[in-house]
């Protein structure tokens, strides 16, 4: 349900999920490259309805000991109840001091800035993983993007931007994965503490019946032979390491585990 919260704690991290938006879509649109036959008979294997494949937008906040941090930020004013979902939450967005950008689709960057143009998180800097930037920057100097969402957000963050160019730990406890294909620097997260470990997927992965099925790219990858690649190895990480995951946009809260199956992974929901 939009507006819904689910919290959790990664070591003396505390970690809050909300659920910013909820969707249905069809297999064979959103993996329009995988044969119709195919793709339905093995989505309905695994337990889904290929014609009612659910989809959420779940988005991270964390607060650590010292700190307060937000991994994306919805698709924004008038579209999105994250800054009041936050607020009944009871976190003062005027308080957050770091935002993560995992890419910059517009469902992701939409909510950095207010129907004014006004930064929505005033005291943050804010995080991109360094080839995403650059791409970023391509596509908001292009005359037809005049008024797109990529400009409108570029330039109201461009001062307040740190560049990620390393996997591993940007701010402590949070670090870098990278993990290319869905767009050219797609980044993914891994939030520790204590011992404890929570892999945010973010985009590398769309549906559940993906890792089970990581060569199924869907149609809006940037690179999906490269998106596949990427999706097998850090499923095989995540499996290896009985890592928790979270994924974007995977069924509200998006937290699970990637098990072996016989010769598959199986996604291994936790509610």
């Amino acid at each position: 349900m939009i507006g819904s919260t689910h919290r959790l704690n990664i070591g003396k991290y505390v970690v809050v999920i909300f659920c910013d938006s909820q969707s249905t879509r069809q297999a064979s649109a959103l993996f329009p490259n995988t044969d119709k036959v195919l793709l339905e008979s093995s989505v309905r294997a695994l337990g889904y309805d290929p014609d009612v494949l659910q989809s959420s937008m779940n988005i991270p906040y964390i607060r650590t000991p010292d700190t307060q941090i937000l991994i994306d930020t919805g698709l924004g004013p008038g579209r999105s109840q994250l800054p009041q979902t936050m607020a009944w939450a009871g976190i003062e967005i005027n308080r957050i001091e770091h935002v993560i950008i995992s890419h910059a689709h517009g469902d992701h960057i939409g909510g950095l800035v207010d129907a004014n143009g006004s930064l929505m998180f005033p005291r943050a800097r804010y995080y991109v993983w360094h080839t995403e930037w650059e791409a970023w920057q391509e596509a908001a100097d292009k005359p037809e993007n005049a008024e797109s969402v990529v400009r409108k957000t570029l330039l109201a963050i461009k001062d307040k931007v740190t560049l990620v160019k390393d996997d591993g730990a940007f701010l402590p406890g949070i670090s870098a994965v990278p993990t290319p294909g869905h767009t050219r620097g797609h980044m993914a997260v891994m939030i520790e503490s204590e011992g404890e470990r929570l892999l945010h997927l973010v985009d590398a992965i769309h549906h559940p019946s993906q890792v089970a099925h990581p060569e199924w790219s869907p149609g809006f990858d940037s690179q999906p032979d490269l998106s596949a690649t990427t999706r097998t190895n850090i499923l095989k990480r995540a499996a290896a390491d009985d890592l928790l995951t979270l994924a974007y946009h995977f069924p509200f809260p998006g937290l699970g585990k990637v098990a072996r199956d016989g010769s598959q992974n199986a996604w291994q929901p936790i509610a």
